[in-house]
């Protein structure tokens, strides 16, 4: 038995936690007509080539045929065929028809998507960010534990004001009954948050800024940020809505200081040109007792994080999404995550909307890192124990650590 197989053979049976998706819990999709064209457009797929809206397999084929070397879609084609056992890989209209019969005769089993997860995945726990129902009730606890959006909170300078999801404060404000008036008012709001996030299965924030804004926050006065409050979208300024941002960002830091709460944050891609995790540095030196984890790897900016990491000791990586996006870029990465921080500062999460597209991300991710450690062991630059720590590192006891699971 050569490495390799060795090592992704002991992978395999690594018991993961996922740090980071979007599944939508049963009921939010139960009303959908499951099939391989909507479980396609809420995967990444649908990011990169139409996915026709009536359901039309040669135009689904044509559409897949265009992509066909896309990570996203390999991935996904893995997946397929290790849960329905079909193999769509010719992306022929035959194939794609009896797979999408299979796909909407298992969604009758309610039970489905923990299957998946839980049975074929070996996924543990998944720490969930449900940005279309910040104040979520209903969701699987046994496998789920969630993450608390933020971005909402940045955009509370007036009832009208909206983050990219359309989510505002104000919403989840008058949902708990909480009068907000003055900015002395918002500032009590966010406290009244912070008290009650963990008692309600919250165990970090998330933050997807990078979509609405750039990375950089400034150190701002509260007279500056309470500039912004209460004025209508046609007296506010840019400055004043950036200032107020700024200064509730460094707001929920200290809030998640004080409680130790890690912060996850959207690094890379998004509004690329703001979105590097260099713009965060002021933070990470201001805020010493806060864990950061910085998502995606940073992609593009994938040598920065690894110098990050071993800058400073509070902030970590995780590659969720990464080996989907790029196999070989998330590849090269974890090397040099390996190389430079030794293992300990790395994680993983799948970012997905279905459970199809978690499971394709969990396989690429265990064979990359298989192949990765494999390449060590083989060169001599440590042992198959060591290689198997570190996997098990990677996959499960960092992420334990961090988020205290």
């Amino acid at each position: 038995m050569s490495v390799l197989t060795k090592i992704y053979d002991e992978i395999s049976t690594i018991w993961a936690i996922d740090t980071h998706e979007h599944i939508y819990p049963y009921k939010v999709i139960a009303g959908k007509r499951l099939d391989i064209f909507e479980i396609m457009k809420m995967s990444y797929v649908s990011w990169i080539t139409n996915i026709p809206k009536e359901k039309d397999y040669q135009r689904l084929t044509e559409s897949l045929k265009r992509v066909r070397g896309s990570a996203f879609l390999r991935s996904y084609i893995r997946a397929i065929k290790d849960i329905y056992n079909i193999d769509i890989s010719d992306l022929d209209e035959v194939s794609l028809r009896v797979v999408s019969e299979k796909i909407s005769r298992a969604y009758h089993n309610r039970e489905w998507q923990k299957e998946i997860l839980r049975k074929r995945a070996r996924v543990e726990k998944c720490i969930l960010d449900p940005y279309w129902n910040i104040w979520i009730e209903e969701y699987d606890k046994e496998l789920f534990v969630l993450a608390l959006r933020i971005n909402m909170f940045l955009f509370g300078y007036n009832r009208e004001a909206r983050d990219h999801n359309g989510n505002s404060p104000y919403f989840l404000a008058d949902k708990l009954k909480f009068n907000i008036e003055s900015f002395d008012d918002y500032l009590e709001f966010i406290d009244f948050i912070f008290k009650i996030v963990k008692k309600r299965g919250y165990i970090c924030l998330k933050s997807a800024l990078a979509y609405d804004r750039d990375l950089y926050f400034e150190n701002v006065s509260e007279e500056e940020a309470k500039q912004a409050f209460g004025k209508g979208e046609k007296e506010v300024s840019e400055r004043e809505k950036r200032k107020f941002g700024d200064f509730i960002m460094h707001y929920i830091l200290s809030k998640a200081e004080e409680y130790s709460l890690p912060i996850q944050i959207h690094t890379g891609l998004a509004r690329i040109e703001g979105s590097s995790p260099m713009n965060l540095v002021n933070l990470f030196r201001q805020y010493p007792d806060v864990k950061f984890i910085l998502f995606h790897g940073g992609y593009p900016w994938t040598s920065e994080v690894c110098a990050l990491a071993l800058s400073f000791p509070n902030v970590y990586v995780d590659l969720c999404w990464l080996p989907i996006i790029s196999p070989s870029i998330a590849r090269k990465l974890l090397k040099e995550l390996i190389e430079v921080t030794g293992g300990y500062k790395i994680m993983w999460g799948g970012d997905c909307w279905v459970v199809e597209e978690a499971y394709g991300a969990l396989s690429t991710m265990r064979e990359l890192l298989a192949k990765v450690l494999a390449e060590y062991v083989e060169e001599g630059y440590f042992y198959l124990n060591d290689a198997l720590d570190i996997a098990e590192r990677i996959l499960r006891l960092n992420a334990k650590e961090v988020f205290k699971m």
